[in-house]
């Protein structure tokens, strides 16, 4: 049986193909697409920085409803709705074993040698499945994944009821990193935006400091706001030299920094902030455990309890043919675009 599926075709180049649809192998899961949104890393791969498939559909923002059951797999059922992690985990090394399943030994692409969401239908393994409540629309449920990359980077910040909270950059994981902070109670929140859509999002989401690097220097601004202390934690959601030393720069000393951009190349930093600050500095690295739940149920929970409001940030919506035009929307931002979603429902 056929079906269309996405596929990049060059840098900057996507377009649909006919290809063949599979039943899911043991351990698989085939997943009526729903709703897919398109991630910061698929734009990475969209504009060379990282790798393209010319074979498969890329796609994991994913929700869907299950059409098929590969051999081996029980915790499903035909017609479950479902949101999708862009990892598999084997469940048994030393990772797995102590809820750190996102640092698998054998942790693999969801969709090995598969199409991903991009695709009318995606086979997914079942080890990075999340079963969604019915009342939540798919639009919700492809956001889980984006929201789930935020609530982890808080969490890893260690930031509580008495801590103000920094975050460079007003992409997705940027404002979904501002509305798990203000939905954690933190006592301050600082945003860096580029575009007036970010800044206006920001606002409703409740930041209480928005900052515009186009016009305001963000380390003078924080300087001015803290009396010189600087921010408990600062989460970098953009990537590159720049953001990280602004990072490293508004921090308070002894604060935590924490790293969940797309680093795709080598940088030139300035470590000896950290050396005489005594910060903290971690990576966040998609998902996994913190504390007894997972980062996906917190993302759910989050969602369907009404905590985030996370249909605010879509603001594109475009049909599987018309991917083209939706990733050229998505990657240029003076379109207005924050989140891009490719809808099959």
């Amino acid at each position: 049986m056929k079906m269309k599926a996405a596929i990049y075709t060059g840098i900057e180049e996507i377009a649909i193909r006919e290809v063949e649809r599979n039943e899911p192998p043991p351990g698989f899961v085939l997943v009526d697409t729903k709703q897919t949104g398109i991630c910061g890393s698929d734009l990475h791969s969209y504009f060379g920085h990282w790798g393209q498939s010319h074979e498969h559909a890329a796609g994991h923002e994913t929700c869907g409803v299950v059409t098929a059951l590969g051999e081996g797999v029980t915790e499903f059922d035909i017609g479950d709705k479902v949101a999708v992690e862009c990892f598999s985990h084997c469940g048994t090394c030393k990772y797995c074993e102590t809820g750190q399943y996102n640092l698998c030994f054998n942790r693999a692409w969801i969709s090995p040698n598969m199409h991903g969401g991009f695709a009318e239908y995606t086979a997914t393994h079942h080890s990075g499945l999340f079963k969604l409540p019915k009342r939540m629309t798919f639009e919700q449920g492809a956001l889980v994944e984006p929201l789930a990359v935020s609530h982890r980077a808080i969490a890893r910040s260690g930031a509580n009821s008495r801590d103000t909270v920094a975050i460079i950059g007003g992409g997705t994981i940027g404002q979904f990193a501002l509305a798990d902070a203000v939905a954690a109670g933190v006592k301050e929140t600082l945003i860096t935006v580029k575009y007036e859509q970010q800044a206006a999002l920001a606002k409703t989401l409740g930041a209480d400091h928005i900052v515009n690097i186009s016009d305001t220097d963000v380390q003078d601004y924080v300087k001015d706001v803290t009396n010189g202390i600087g921010f408990d934690a600062v989460i970098e959601t953009v990537g590159g030299a720049e953001n990280f030393n602004t990072a490293t720069t508004i921090v308070r000393k002894q604060g935590a920094v924490v790293l969940v951009a797309g680093y795709y190349k080598p940088l030139e930093v300035n470590l000896s902030t950290i050396v005489w600050s005594e910060a903290f500095i971690t990576g966040s690295n998609c998902y996994g455990y913190s504390g007894m739940e997972t980062d996906f149920e917190a993302a759910i929970e989050l969602i369907d309890s009404g905590k985030v409001d996370a249909t605010k940030l879509v603001t594109h919506y475009y049909p599987l043919d018309e991917i083209s035009e939706a990733f050229r929307v998505s990657a240029d931002k003076t379109s207005g675009a924050i989140k891009v979603h490719v809808c099959q429902e």
